[in-house]
């Protein structure tokens, strides 16, 4: 059979995803078989139109697997690292194809804890092109990223934020949950002592980038792309020596406080799901 590009795909754990066969009925006589690998997963003839699925190598897929009647699409609900690989359909007739998907499964932070006032960016995962589709729940984004933000996000706006990205090789449904708690987005000190700025988060290992800016200077920075963990203060010389950056949360801490170091600091965390900013007015009174 013809086969077409390799079509990659990427997803995160929990997601559910549709790889379509780019067909609207399945051809007369026609069988269809998913792979996995080399193991087949699902199958259907034409004739008796009854899908079959299998629970794949290890079981991996048990309960996880559906086939269209109508189009031999074949949706995987709540995929898992394990499921990452090479898929494959062959789809057996008169006009022989084969059509073939890389997923890759990321394994990311599905649920988000931010504080009132925060702005939380909740990123597609994809490459929008033209013709594709993308609702957040009942809003649809016509942007150019179709990413969702929320500024200034209420504690009302606790919950699941569903996304249905519909392209012409596959569906895939993404959630996320966000708890808006309340904090401390103010912090006061005496002259001297140290002033301890949180990122609410127990450990960073979920975010690639975290920045701490203040004037428009970048103070300090965790950067997994470049392999960077520390200070940044060249560019504001008032903090020499002074900053701390605590390495299991991101937390920035200045020492030996001063007046001049009263103002806002901005605090910019993401990853491939979702970005977090914000803002703490810090104030260092005189004795």
């Amino acid at each position: 059979p013809k086969e077409d590009d390799i079509l990659s795909v990427s997803v995160m754990v929990g997601d559910s995803i549709t790889l379509h066969t780019d067909i609207t009925d399945v051809p007369r006589d026609s069988k269809i078989i998913w792979k996995f690998g080399d193991e087949i997963i699902a199958r259907m003839n034409e004739a008796d139109g009854h899908p079959s699925t299998y629970d794949g190598p290890g079981v991996i897929f048990k309960d996880r697997l559906k086939l269209d009647r109508q189009t031999g699409s074949l949706t995987i609900t709540n995929i898992r690292t394990e499921h990452i690989g090479h898929y494959s359909v062959d789809i057996k007739g008169i006009d022989a194809k084969l059509k073939t998907f890389q997923v890759t499964v990321h394994d990311v932070v599905e649920s988000l804890s931010v504080m009132e006032g925060d702005s939380v960016t909740l990123h597609t995962g994809v490459k929008v092109q033209g013709d594709d589709q993308i609702l957040w729940e009942n809003i649809h984004l016509n942007d150019q990223t179709r990413d969702l933000v929320i500024s200034n996000i209420r504690s009302d706006q606790t919950g699941v934020y569903k996304v249905e990205i519909n392209t012409i090789s596959m569906v895939l449904h993404r959630k996320f949950y966000i708890a808006v708690g309340g904090g401390v987005k103010t912090v006061s000190v005496m002259e001297r002592d140290p002033v301890n700025l949180h990122t609410g988060v127990i450990e960073i290992r979920g975010y690639d980038l975290i920045l701490w800016k203040t004037e428009g200077n970048l103070v300090a920075e965790i950067n997994k792309g470049i392999n960077f963990f520390g200070p940044r203060d060249v560019d504001d010389l008032r903090f020499s020596g002074r900053l701390h950056l605590h390495r299991e949360t991101g937390d920035l801490t200045i020492s030996d406080s001063k007046t001049t170091d009263s103002g806002d600091y901005h605090l910019h965390m993401s990853n491939s799901a979702y970005t977090l900013q914000r803002t703490i007015r810090v104030t260092v009174k005189s004795e």
